[in-house]
């Protein structure tokens, strides 16, 4: 059988649209259940397998951190307000925020959410939606920001919902004097966000001085949290951190609790993210949001199936154009070598012009 060479512009065409639908080649193992040292895939009673319902609540989406770390929780009111066995509202928040801080940003004491739509103050200015954002009763602001996909303009993004809340305290009057609180935004994004390998999982962006290292103003920090450089295993979780770290990660995976997470610190963050235990309004999201994301990714899937159909026919049609290609050239060839036939004769026999028969010829070294 004879072996025909395809352009590599349709190979790499077929490559780019054939692959699965999936993380980038950098990302590819973002959601493969990391390894244990003797190559086994570990733990994996604990999720999910192809097909499995789903049991908890993916915190990774819009719609899934929103309710678990925005919507879980009772009031705080005066009766409840010293009981710490009762989970208040934005505590499963502040214990995951306080875990990923060090000493640049105090601990939260308490979470106050505030609205989190910003309307511009004109028609000609965008209006701001943040995930999250709270106070902390101590003037302290906090925007927390989640986002799943990589897009290239995430830290510029951050860099203006900052922006649009510091102009938010430039209230009118003579006796403001530019003294607004600190403002804290935290993205935790399920991706890489840094490319420089010297950056950590968990970073922080302040205002200073490059040469010194000192911090020059409080006023505006931003926490960078990148999932994707996580990839510790359930027995290598060593504090509070690696496990917050864990289970953003891999929460919506999970279908039971591990009995290492199983104590009275984690088992309020399990209880509320089960699909099973939310409340009717708060289901009623989470069952929009899958039911959109299971029509996008239909959509998806069905757009792939069309591209490769599409560059099927597109290579079929390159190598019958090649075998054609080929076979006359062959047909030609033999016509120059066996037939005592001139140029215009082998030319109106074989359907091609002149000038190919020529560069056949040229090609064999006969002109």
């Amino acid at each position: 059988m004879k072996k025909y060479i395809i352009s590599p512009q349709c190979l790499n065409l077929v490559r780019e649209v054939c692959e699965p639908y999936g993380p980038s080649k950098r990302d590819k193992n973002v959601n493969k259940i990391p390894p244990d040292d003797n190559g086994a895939e570990s733990f994996q009673e604990y999720f999910l397998k192809t097909g499995e319902e789903t049991v908890f609540i993916n915190p990774l989406g819009d719609v899934g951190f929103k309710i678990l770390f925005g919507n879980s929780g009772e009031p705080s009111t005066t009766s409840n307000n010293k009981d710490k066995s009762i989970v208040k509202k934005g505590d499963l928040l502040k214990e995951t925020l306080n875990s990923f801080f060090d000493q640049r940003i105090p601990a939260i004491t308490k979470v106050l959410f505030k609205n989190a739509e910003t309307p511009g103050k004109t028609i000609h200015e965008r209006k701001v939606i943040y995930d999250l954002l709270f106070s902390d009763g101590s003037e302290r602001e906090f925007i927390v920001e989640m986002q799943n996909q990589k897009i290239s303009f995430l830290l510029n993004r951050m860099h203006n919902y900052m922006a649009r809340a510091h102009s938010l305290a430039m209230n009118k009057g003579t006796s403001f004097d530019h003294n607004q609180a600190a403002l804290v935004g935290v993205l935790i994004a399920n991706c890489i966000v840094h490319q420089d390998p010297r950056i950590p999982c968990i970073s922080m962006t302040e205002y200073g001085d490059m040469e010194t290292g000192v911090v020059t103003m409080h006023l505006s920090k931003i926490m960078t949290v990148e999932l994707s450089k996580f990839n510790k295993r359930l027995d290598q979780l060593n504090d509070k951190k690696d496990v917050f770290l864990f289970l953003l990660r891999n929460l919506g995976r999970l279908k039971k609790v591990p009995p290492q997470l199983d104590n009275d610190l984690f088992r309020p963050l399990f209880e509320y993210a089960e699909i099973a235990n939310l409340k009717k309004e708060d289901f009623m999201l989470f069952d929009k949001d899958r039911t959109w994301e299971r029509k996008r990714q239909l959509e998806l899937e069905t757009a792939v199936q069309d591209a490769k159909e599409q560059v099927t026919e597109q290579v079929t049609e390159q190598v019958t154009q090649q075998v054609t290609l080929k076979n006359t050239i062959s047909f030609v060839t033999s016509l120059i070598l066996e037939a005592s036939m001139n140029e215009q004769q082998i030319a109106k026999v074989t359907g091609v012009s002149v000038a190919f028969v020529q560069n056949v010829k040229q090609g064999l070294s006969l002109i």
